[in-house]
């Protein structure tokens, strides 16, 4: 089909093109980050009609989970919109549920009390069990800002301006679908080159999913983590509280030598002597699926997204740190994955949340 061209477009009537548009963004409605970044702005009429879509599918689908410590998660979700908010706030609340008997609600508004930017001690997903077909790993996970953030007395409820605050979720997830485009395309030309891109597609999606486990799933996020930083603080003084020491091994950035630990570790492990929040980039280590950043996952046999998912499985525990240059323990923690870790049901169709011991 030919492209329409522009003086063409110009002289359609109004009511035609509505209806054209209204085809085109219906057919994105489960693409909220093109959808909402894009789609939204081609008229007002469509960014009147996505808005409405927003808050009544997609913001009752956003989780916001604040952490205490390394294991404690408390979920907060869509309450209502009180009458005294305008259309722009929407309140969230937890109803403590799962909240640790140690956690009081003084503990809670202390926890949100250090919100900020460089101590993102909360996170945002949306569409979890939905997005790519409820395939495990498949939805929207990141630590930008819950923006013009009002907190409850007792801190089970919150306040936040909704329309910018998936702004930025949406806008950095479109930024990172751009950079993985570009990242993909610069490692396969630099395989070829080397003479290391292997001729058969099963061994070409197995190659890529090697490269997004250990650079490319992590390295977009630092771009895009750094972006923020400069458009926050172009000076460079604020620092970003997400390139921790707990997730180097992730993140892969230099650091300054650690402060000396405020307490003795305990003797059994470091997980249990840890204090911090976990960082986006162990829960997307955690939670995110590399396999669905393979352009035709879709055509793949159940068994295929399997080995698929077991592969990416096993890159991240050879990821895990002791086991840096083992390749049998990330071939062994692949076939253990295969063989004993749930039903295929289970494994390509759950929601998977962060684990210290993952």
């Amino acid at each position: 089909m030919a492209p329409v061209k522009g003086d063409l477009w110009r002289r359609l009537p109004r009511e035609l093109i509505d209806q054209i548009m209204d085809f085109v963004v219906d057919d994105y409605q489960l693409d909220p980050a093109y959808q909402w970044s894009i789609l939204r702005h081609t008229s007002e009429r469509q960014c009147r009609r996505i808005e409405r879509y927003f808050l009544t599918y997609w913001v009752p689908k956003l989780t916001i989970t604040l952490y205490s410590g390394p294991r404690c998660q408390i979920d907060y979700r869509l309450s209502d919109r009180e009458k005294d908010l305008d259309t722009s706030r929407v309140r969230f609340q937890t109803v403590g549920l799962g909240v640790s008997d140690a956690l009081n609600k003084g503990d809670i508004r202390a926890l949100w009390d250090h919100y900020s930017f460089e101590n993102r001690v909360a996170h945002l997903r949306l569409g979890e069990g939905l997005l790519n077909h409820g395939m495990t790993g498949g939805y929207i996970v990141n630590d930008t800002d819950i923006v013009d953030l009002k907190v409850d007395d007792d801190g089970f409820g919150i306040v936040f301006d909704w329309r910018r605050t998936f702004d930025a979720l949406l806008r950095e997830e479109l930024m990172m679908r751009k950079l993985q485009v570009e990242m993909v395309t610069d490692r396969k030309a630099k395989l070829v080159t080397e003479h290391r891109w292997p001729p058969f597609p099963r061994i070409q999606k197995l190659a890529l999913i090697k490269q997004f486990v250990l650079d490319i799933q992590m390295a977009k996020r630092v771009a895009v983590q750094q972006h923020r930083l400069k458009h926050y603080d172009p000076s460079g003084r604020t620092k970003l509280g997400s390139l921790n020491y707990e997730s180097q091994h992730l993140h892969k950035q230099p650091l300054p030598p650690p402060p000396p630990p405020s307490e003795p570790r305990r003797a059994c492990c470091v997980i249990c002597s840890r204090r911090t929040v976990p960082s986006i980039f162990e829960i997307v280590a955690c939670e995110e699926s590399v396999v669905l950043s393979l352009e035709d996952w879709q055509q793949l046999s159940k068994d295929e997204l399997l080995d698929l998912y077991a592969e990416a499985y096993g890159w991240n525990c050879y990821r895990c740190l002791g086991q840096k240059d083992n390749l049998e323990w990330q071939q062994a923690s692949k076939n253990e994955w295969l063989t004993v870790c749930g039903s295929s049901a289970e494994k390509l169709h759950s929601v998977r949340r962060w684990n210290p011991w993952f």
